[in-house]
């Protein structure tokens, strides 16, 4: 059992397009010295999980990258904008609030791929002009397949076992933090 979980992840692992992860990195690194001259921030987006993988990157980023990384990880906003916008608009709102625009990057995670707060954060920031890397699993919203660009990327990790998703995600994601370490 054990072992399979591990084969799972791996496999999960050798199914990714390095390219695009790649490509986030190139971008990231260019968008570094326009981030910190501009005041760009990073902001980091998903439920559960995935926020919990979320706050880490964010962590590691700011402290490792010198990075301006930002989770909603504040209950009492994130109940408020979940109670008075409904919870589909909660990360949309917040991208509202922190004015997102196109000297920032959003990172959206979900291992279902179908979560509407993810989605609606998704087209608002890209409504604002904002790069966008988006990691789903499962069989999510697999219409942002054809959708890597030179400013926005999407990953599909195909697995249905939450661990192995956000597992792979956060070894994605610690990848691209290791390039943009800061000594």
């Amino acid at each position: 059992m054990v072992k399979d979980f591990y084969k799972d992840i791996q496999a999960c692992l050798n199914e990714i397009d390095n390219e695009i992860v790649e490509k986030v990195i190139f971008q990231w690194k260019n968008n570094l010295q326009h981030q910190r001259r501009d005041s760009g921030r990073v902001f980091i987006i998903g439920n559960g999980g995935s926020c919990a993988i979320a706050e880490h990157i964010s962590t590691d980023l700011n402290k490792r990258c010198k990075v301006k990384a930002h989770t909603l990880s504040n209950n009492s906003l994130a109940t408020c904008l979940s109670n008075d916008y409904g919870y589909e608009n909660a990360f949309t709102q917040w991208l509202q609030i922190n004015q997102i625009n196109s000297f920032d990057f959003l990172v959206a995670i979900s291992s279902s791929g179908k979560s509407p707060n993810i989605l609606n954060a998704i087209h608002h920031a890209q409504d604002c002009l904002a790069p966008v890397f988006a990691i789903f699993g499962m069989d999510g919203n697999t219409d942002f397949l054809e959708w890597n660009d030179l400013q926005n990327y999407f990953i599909h990790i195909d697995s249905y076992n939450y661990g192995v998703i956000e597992l792979t995600t956060e070894i994605i994601l610690h990848s691209i933090v290791e390039e943009l370490v800061i000594e």
